[in-house]
């Protein structure tokens, strides 16, 4: 499979309008006073308005999936405030259908809070000893849903991850008993080739922690481990830490992972102990967009940009954009991208040039996603083997930005395999596309 089929194939529901974003150092091919650069998003939809009536509520979006022309978003209402303890933590569903947010009717049993009844996971009845019910990752395996989630299985023994099934996602199947039960119910899910990925907090000895916090004397780093079944779990294995670049106060709290063009995009929730509230939990959080070509090795080329948010949930294509949903002040609301533009190759200087990985021709004239507004892109058609081919008169692009530029030549002029090589001055390129 070619690379730009590949990439195609892993924008998810992007894909027929973005052939091949950028995203990986190894994405830019001979590089010259060119950088890349992660893009912060541009505010996007509301979906749960804060409730001034009830100051306790509030809305955690955890998993999406795209059913056809819907897509379904799982979040977690939470609210202390209410009189039963099975009440006040739900999971529920929400729909999103052309561009308008629902809340599907699941059941005919009425709520204590009003409105159709969307809950479609309830809690144990137990008080957990560790954590609480939450996390809910919900990945497709198949033709089932599969969901792992934190709760209490049983009056004694440990809280732990637990596991659910769906065909549907609107209804639930419990399975019994918890699947692993360390004190630590911060994770991520993916299921990649086959095989169940899950990216998880763990916690190392600080003894001389900077700023002593709830957690004094340890540091939270990002361990990995798999399994084949969800059921049986390989150990924990540290894979990223904060290093010397870093603030010496930093720590790696959650890593969210998604696949996005040639690769796999990481979102790490970055914490801060808080030295003017020592001894509790700090509200000081930066948010980094990290990259690998595998899931297990990753880079930090984005260390220094701030995207400012986070999310448990997949991005999912609404309206022509790229969101990602998130709790914000009580409310649930999504940012946005546009599709192929979370990462942008950039001039450093006046003027930088790079070519791309050799890719087969497509079956589409080509384009380029850019934004040329106010400086220009030069683009030259080159054959696999880097040499120029005949006929095929350099692109000039200027004034102009787009997700689909049209790069004028033939389709039947394209080479067997095609290398753009690329100059630009005060531009963004984020992706080779197809008109």
């Amino acid at each position: 499979m070619s690379s730009l089929v590949l990439a195609t194939a892993l924008l998810l529901s992007a894909a027929a309008e973005v052939s091949m974003p950028v995203l990986l150092p190894t994405d830019l091919v001979d590089p010259q006073g060119v950088r890349l650069e992660a893009q912060v998003p541009e505010p996007g939809m509301t979906l749960m308005e804060k409730d001034a009536e009830r100051p306790t509520l509030w809305y955690a979006p955890v998993a999406t999936r795209t059913a056809g022309d819907v897509v379904q978003l799982w979040y977690q209402r939470v609210n202390k405030g209410e009189t039963e303890y099975s009440d006040q933590r739900t999971l529920c569903l929400g729909e999103i259908r052309d561009g308008q947010w629902t809340l599907p009717e699941l059941s005919s049993e009425p709520l204590p809070w009003g409105g159709p009844n969307n809950v479609c996971l309830r809690r144990s009845p137990h008080k957990p000893t560790w954590g609480g019910f939450n996390v809910f990752q919900i990945v497709e395996a198949g033709d089932m849903l599969q969901m792992l989630y934190w709760d209490q299985p049983a009056e004694t023994g440990e809280a732990g991850a637990m596991r659910a099934t769906s065909r549907d996602g609107r209804v639930w199947e419990k399975l019994s008993g918890a699947v692993f039960t360390e004190h630590n119910d911060a994770y991520s899910l993916i299921y990649v080739k086959g095989e169940y990925i899950l990216y998880q907090t763990s916690l190392e000895p600080w003894p001389d922690k900077p700023y002593p916090d709830n957690l004094d004397k340890f540091k939270r780093v990002l361990c990995i481990r798999t399994s084949e079944d969800l059921q049986t779990w390989t150990p924990q294995e540290v894979f990223l830490r904060p290093d010397a670049q870093d603030p010496p106060e930093t720590e790696f709290y959650l890593m969210k992972v998604f696949q996005y063009g040639s690769g796999y995009a990481g979102l790490i929730m970055k914490y801060y102990a808080d030295p003017q509230k020592p001894k509790l939990h700090s509200a000081i959080l930066k948010y980094e967009l990290v990259v690998s070509e595998d899931t297990r090795t990753w880079v930090r080329p984005f260390r220094d940009t701030d995207l400012g948010f986070w999310s448990y949930a997949d991005p999912f294509m609404v309206s022509g954009k790229m969101h990602f949903a998130m709790w914000q002040d009580g409310a649930m609301v999504t940012v946005a991208y546009v599709p192929g533009r979370i990462v942008a190759a950039v001039a450093e200087g006046t003027e930088g040039s790079f070519k791309t990985k050799p890719f087969e021709r497509p079956d589409a004239a080509l384009a380029l996603n850019a934004d040329a507004r106010n400086g220009w892109i030069e683009v030259s058609l080159l054959d696999g083997a880097g040499k120029p081919v005949d006929g095929a008169a350099p692109q000039r692009i200027e004034g102009t930005e787009g997700k689909r530029i049209p790069l004028a030549w033939p389709l039947e002029s394209l080479p067997a395999d095609c290398v753009l090589s690329v100059r630009l001055s005060n531009a963004k390129v984020y992706a080779v596309a197809t008109q």
